[in-house]
């Protein structure tokens, strides 16, 4: 079994943060941008370790009550295990949101499953949101009683 830690993001760990973001992430922010993440107070960003390695990361804005979901993330070889819902239960409890939002590539069927069992649900679509490809992003939103519901059943 896999030793996961999740931790926030800090002056120690915005390199590998950066790093494992890029790995994952054609469109990732810079080392940069993840730097200056560190003075947003609206900012709530992990990285996931498994066994020490760099597995994962989450990021999220939350801003008058409302949480977005800028990215989230897991490398390859760690998917599977529960890390993108680690990830997700950690900014969820840092953020005490009353509301959350993403968006997702439309062709990106696994990530809007894993949206729609944490609680996510449609509810719109941007024409020609991503580029390289040029793609439309599914809008989905989460209501937190939906999630804590969901929470309960299992």
């Amino acid at each position: 079994m896999a030793d996961v830690t999740i931790v926030p993001l800090s002056e120690e760990n915005v390199q590998l943060f950066s790093q494992t973001a890029a790995k994952i992430l054609p469109e990732a922010w810079s080392f940069e941008t993840y730097q200056k993440q560190l003075s947003n107070p609206d900012d709530i960003s992990f990285l996931a370790l498994c066994n020490g390695e760099a597995a994962g990361f989450i990021s999220v804005w939350c801003v008058c009550g409302e949480a977005e979901i800028n990215n989230i993330g897991v490398l390859e070889k760690f998917r599977r295990m529960g890390i993108a819902k680690a990830l997700f239960d950690s900014a969820y409890n840092a953020a005490k949101a009353e509301k959350w939002y993403l968006e997702v590539r439309e062709s990106n069927l696994g990530a809007i499953s894993f949206y729609e069992k944490l609680g996510f649900e449609r509810v719109g679509m941007r024409k020609n949101f991503y580029t390289a490809p040029t793609e439309n992003a599914v809008l989905m939103a989460l209501d937190p009683e939906n999630y804590c519901l969901m929470e309960k059943k299992q």
